[in-house]
């Protein structure tokens, strides 16, 4: 292999790098700058192609990764560094190749997985406890009677499974795992229940 010589050491060390290991070198540096700017674009709040277009929401609480920029910039990252770590060490390229496929996927679904989780976090600025109006849940932390005091409530809120606070009218207790109907907000994070066997009761009368 001709060996070059120039004024920059950076240039020397690119330029004398095998073919391979040169490659996948390349590819971990063009695929990290991209990540680097398109995560540093989400956590300023100025992204590009939003997570709409790469989060689907199933409606049942979980979300799928789709490719995107961010998630095809983090495989080849992880691809090309894990290639060129390879082949230095002196593995054979076809290792280098199957280690740095490896690395890479693992990759994806890190920034699959932050990507979900900043999602969710968006949704819970956006969260509506109207909606959940109706529902059914069941109680997670003990209500006191007569709103004396708040408990939590298990349920459904926008398709997602949530804990809320919950305050209720009920003449007794509502104790764990007892299940209740949400009949009213009370503000914007608290929720107000009654247990559903009063609802049959009533119904039966």
């Amino acid at each position: 292999m001709i060996s070059y010589t120039t004024k920059y050491p950076m240039i020397d060390y690119w330029l004398n790098l095998p073919p391979a290991e040169r490659t996948f070198t390349g590819i971990g540096i063009f695929s990290s700058l991209i990540l680097t700017v398109q995560m540093g674009m989400v956590m300023l709040g100025g992204a590009v192609d939003m997570p709409e277009a790469e989060i689907a929401d199933t409606g049942e609480g979980g979300a799928s990764g789709i490719f995107s920029i961010r998630t095809i910039g983090a495989f080849f990252a992880g691809f090309g560094w894990a290639g060129a770590a390879m082949l230095q060490a002196g593995h054979s390229t076809g290792a280098a190749t199957f280690v740095a496929t490896l690395s890479g996927s693992a990759f994806l679904g890190v920034v699959i997985y932050l990507m979900s989780y900043l999602h969710s976090l968006r949704q819970e600025g956006t969260l509506d406890y109207s909606n959940a109006v109706g529902n059914v849940g069941n109680v997670y932390l003990p209500i006191p009677p007569k709103r004396k005091g708040m408990g939590q409530v298990e349920v459904m809120v926008q398709g997602r499974l949530r804990i809320v606070q919950a305050l209720s009218d009920s003449e007794k207790k509502i104790g764990n795992r007892v299940a209740v109907r949400v009949t009213d907000t009370i503000d914007e994070q608290t929720i107000l229940v009654k247990p559903l066997e009063d609802e049959l009761n009533s119904e039966v009368k």
